[in-house]
């Protein structure tokens, strides 16, 4: 049970650092931790035209894979296809899913942030 606790301590703070990590970049955070009957968004966020799902994942060790599996991709390509059909967002906007890996610090790599944009697609 304390394992538990423990990791969502972790994946929350993971999702604090991960949003101040966006704002800093130009990103305005439109929902974080949205949840709808598909399932849940860890970060919507929107940079000028695009509107951005993120997951966030916390890693011990920075080169440890981080994307999602492919039942977890579909389950948020189906709530990101809910969140903005209740939105009611523009049709013009395009849709980027993005992996934030938030890892503790480590010499070599100070800035425990990894962004990698564009992780994978909705395509099937």
């Amino acid at each position: 049970m304390g394992d538990r606790r423990q990791s969502e301590r972790q994946g929350r703070g993971a999702e604090t650092l991960a949003m101040i990590y966006l704002r800093l970049t130009g990103h305005r955070i439109v929902a974080h931790r949205w949840r709808g009957r598909s399932g849940e968004i860890d970060i919507v966020a929107r940079r000028h035209r695009v509107i951005i799902f993120c997951e966030v994942k916390f890693r011990r060790h920075p080169d440890e894979s981080g994307i999602p599996s492919p039942q977890q991709r579909r389950r948020i390509c189906r709530a990101a296809e809910e969140f903005t059909s209740r939105q009611l967002l523009s049709n013009s906007a395009e849709w980027r899913f993005d992996l934030v890996q938030i890892s503790p610090p480590f010499r070599a790599r100070l800035w425990p942030v990894r962004h990698l944009k564009d992780a994978w697609r909705c395509d099937a």
